[in-house]
């Protein structure tokens, strides 16, 4: 069996059982961890995820950050004059981008409330697109502790007890996420 497959058998297990309302947002946060090798193998096999989240009632907004550094500084007005020092994108990314990335959440959050944000699972897909900018621990941080449903982060890179390291490359950070791993 493909570390895919274990990963949305793993997946269809943690889904199906009874969502907490009143658990702390850190329990509420689920990691899909899974080798950065394996990134393009998982984009095409995303809908079974969201097959699995439905099967169970709940419901699944994908939330997909590719692109979004290109349309974070395409929104700029200075965007020329950060393009044109490489030094200086990587000083406006954070904190604007964190704040950017955290109003798009926002935005899916706000949008799906006429549904019932509580029982809706918002996957955020295409975390690669932060590399060498921002820390995927600066977006989790900047989420509101009132943020609804749970949040699904399909995050390449390992996990070592409670410390992640995004594509295996920067120093780990600890967090009280729900890994959902693809070995037992």
């Amino acid at each position: 069996m493909s570390r895919i497959d274990q990963l949305l058998v793993r997946f269809r297990t943690h889904v199906s059982q009874p969502l907490r309302r009143d658990f702390p947002l850190s329990q509420r946060i689920w990691f899909v961890v899974y080798p950065p090798e394996d990134e393009r193998r998982l984009g095409p096999r995303l809908p079974e995820f969201e097959m699995a989240t439905k099967d169970v009632g709940l419901e699944w907004v994908r939330i997909d950050l590719a692109g979004s550094f290109a349309e974070w500084i395409h929104s700029r007005d200075d965007k020329d004059a950060i393009m044109g020092d490489p030094e200086l994108v990587e000083t406006y990314a954070d904190p604007g981008y964190v704040d950017f990335i955290k109003d798009r959440l926002a935005n899916a959050v706000t949008q799906h409330a006429q549904k019932d944000p509580e029982r809706t699972v918002f996957a955020l897909t295409g975390l690669i697109e932060l590399y060498d900018f921002i820390h995927v621990s600066s977006v989790i941080e900047a989420l509101d502790s009132k943020f609804p449903g749970v949040l699904l982060v399909f995050f390449p890179g390992e996990r070592e007890n409670n410390t992640y390291r995004f594509l295996g490359a920067r120093d780990g950070w600890d967090y009280l996420a729900v890994p959902i791993l693809p070995e037992s």
